[in-house]
């Protein structure tokens, strides 16, 4: 059983490490990209919160949660993404689709334990803008990004306390992002492109406490704080000068690789700053939660050398989330409807990104549905729908939906046979 689930995860991690498409947005140009929640759908569909336990599902970004386990449970995934993009003179919708996490977690009596990956930031747009100096002369500025980071993460939950736990979760991050700067002019064959190459790898922690404290008449008071300190990853870096046609159909362009040892950017370090969350729930167990919670991101302390951008710069940021779920009666033997899980959240943040002096803002809004499998396993599907823009005279803006389907699937390990 064990040996078939390893082979079953390294399969599906393959298969997420080649196929993951991430993300089409123009906004993922900054910084490492587009950052992606770090949780299961279960979580997303309230909101992103990470402050609700319980014993049958993983809580990939609350790793003190692990402590509650009681069943063996495998988490994936997937999602299907439409950006609709809206500029000065057009508007253009654009589909994605890829794996949002991958995850094994296994209690034992003193602790619970699980591992799996997850993507971190995705890159992926092209954006482009003409010069016209005279009616015979047009120059076409293209920029374009694609690739990101994953997490390959180890995450332990301990009971220090009857109603206390604590976590901490082990991330070993990779990726590659590539980004181009292209000109081409009218009625030239060959245009002139700057293509930079940045690999990425390195650690980080993240770590979480979790109080969960009986109130009156069946109630529980749920909170946790969460705390992932600074972390430096190191970057190593090339960078091309080239001459190739726009569509790339040419055969006769010509590759010149710049020496950065000169500049001394072969390898550099990016800095990813300390993030910190505190989230407080009530609710009655196998019925109802409703809760909040507020994380701030010292994302001024962001820095990546390589691949800074003169009109874009970092300052701190934050998320507000609320979120809850309702089931009508779990123990229903006569109507599987009203087993189901009832999910919805809203999220508002500050993205700490700022473009010509404009931050960027994201709003969102989930709501899910938990439907019940054989024995305590569940499919959970679920949309979101959320807004990007700068200020309110921005011009451009992204309007995005998503739909998500997660599978959570339990078994019992390490059960002692009575029977041969």
């Amino acid at each position: 059983m064990i040996r078939n689930t390893f082979k079953l995860f390294a399969l599906l991690m393959g298969s997420f490490i080649f196929s993951q498409t991430g993300t089409n947005s123009p906004f993922s140009y900054a910084g490492l990209g587009e950052v992606n929640f770090r949780g299961t759908h279960v979580n997303r569909f309230m909101g992103g919160l990470e402050v609700y336990n319980d014993s049958i599902h993983a809580n990939l970004s609350n790793p003190s949660s692990y402590a509650k386990l009681k069943l063996t449970n495998y988490s994936l995934g997937l999602n299907y993404k439409i950006n609709n993009m809206t500029g000065a003179n057009e508007t253009k919708s654009i589909a994605s689709a890829g794996l949002d996490y991958i995850g094994v977690a296994l209690p034992t009596k003193y602790f619970g334990f699980g591992f799996g990956i997850i993507p971190f930031t995705s890159v992926g747009y092209k954006l482009s803008y003409l010069e016209s100096e005279n009616y015979d002369d047009d120059t076409l500025n293209v920029f374009q990004g694609e690739g990101g980071i994953n997490k390959v993460f180890f995450s332990v939950g301990i009971n220090a306390l009857k109603y206390f736990s604590f976590g901490v979760t082990f991330n070993y991050n990779f990726g590659k992002i590539i980004t181009e700067t292209g000109r081409f002019q009218d009625e030239v064959t060959l245009g002139t492109v700057l293509e930079n190459k940045s690999s990425v790898s390195g650690l980080d922690f993240k770590f979480s406490s979790q109080l969960e404290i009986p109130i009156k008449d069946d109630l529980e008071l749920q909170t946790m704080f969460s705390y992932a300190p600074q972390a430096n990853l190191t970057s190593t870096n090339s960078r091309f000068f080239n001459t190739r046609s726009y569509t790339r159909s040419s055969n006769f362009g010509a590759d010149i690789e710049i020496d950065l040892i000169d500049f001394d950017l072969n390898k550099t370090e990016i800095t990813i700053p300390n993030i910190m969350s505190f989230g407080l729930g009530v609710g009655e167990e196998r019925k109802w939660f409703a809760g909040a919670q507020y994380t701030l991101n010292a994302l001024s302390d962001f820095s990546h050398e390589f691949a800074s951008l003169p009109e874009v710069s970092y300052q701190n940021a934050y998320q507000f989330s609320l979120g809850g779920f309702y089931i009508p009666d779990y123990s229903s033997i006569t109507s599987y409807w009203k087993r189901i899980v009832f999910r919805m959240g809203f999220r508002h943040e500050l993205t700490g990104i700022v473009v010509n002096n404009f931050g960027l803002k994201e709003t969102g809004i989930n709501f899910g549905f938990g439907l019940p499998l054989a024995g305590f396993s569940n499919t959970n599907i679920g949309f979101e729908y959320g807004s990007r823009r700068g200020n309110d005279n921005n011009l451009f803006k992204e309007n995005f939906w998503s739909f998500r389907v997660g599978f959570s699937l339990n078994d019992k390990w390490f059960i002692k046979r009575k029977y041969n």
